[in-house]
């Protein structure tokens, strides 16, 4: 039986550093969903009525959100949750997370990311890259002692000693809806397959949460800006 394939997009409306983002990169993302012949359901969640209207016009799925699922402190697992009962998808499904803010797509990392699933026979994968700053290297300060604690106990001192840290990313991120208890509330556990970014790839990525990383995204794209009708 061949693999289902949803494409998933969460588009809540209140969006606190950048007021309405998802309705002005809504276009933007459909447009390259559109491009992707494998892709059997483009799905949308949200509470915004332009954004619905934009994707019944497009004759995508439409899942309206309730009020309790759209506020800023809610799991993109406790949503799905909600989409995978509420539409009875098939458990079998592969559904593939679509974050609006995240402009950079390239098709042929999704079709590698793809081949790899139904090579593999895999219920979860999720793209990383290298991290910013090393584990080792962090510390907090904790209020009641007065002292400074290592996230991670350790005296590593030499550089090259540390071994690569990887941070994921929501760039490609598919699972089969059956699995979803098996993740953690950003869509991740140890058996995930990981597939690890090149530093070209990760140079392009930018999660416009605010006006200014949106305005960092536009200089990495020489002044390219997005409007809704894109």
């Amino acid at each position: 039986m061949a693999m289902k394939h949803i494409a998933f997009i969460p588009a809540r409306e209140g969006s606190i550093g950048f007021k309405h983002k998802n309705r002005l990169f809504f276009n933007h993302a459909a447009n390259f969903l559109d491009q992707i012949t494998w892709l059997d359901q483009i799905l949308v969640s949200s509470d915004d009525n332009v954004v619905l209207d934009r994707a019944r016009s497009r004759d995508y799925a439409i899942h309206e959100r309730s009020n309790e699922l759209s506020g800023p402190n809610i799991s993109i697992k406790s949503v799905l949750e909600n989409v995978i009962n509420e539409m009875a998808l098939s458990l079998n499904a592969y559904i593939w997370l679509f974050y609006l803010p995240i402009l950079y797509k390239n098709r042929n990392d999704f079709k590698g990311a793809k081949s790899i699933i139904e090579k593999s026979n895999i219920d979860s994968i999720c793209s990383f890259i290298k991290a910013r700053t090393h584990p080792y290297n962090c510390w907090r300060y904790d209020k009641l002692s007065k002292k400074l604690l290592q996230y991670i106990p350790n005296d590593v001192f030499c550089r090259q000693d540390l071994e690569t840290a990887w941070m994921h990313y929501h760039y490609i991120c598919a699972f089969r809806a059956g699995c979803i208890d098996s993740l953690n509330s950003e869509l991740l556990c140890a058996e995930t397959m990981p597939i690890f970014l090149d530093d070209k790839t990760a140079d392009c990525l930018i999660e416009v949460d605010t006006p200014e990383d949106y305005e960092k995204w536009k200089t990495l794209n020489k002044g390219l800006a997005i409007s809704e009708q894109d």
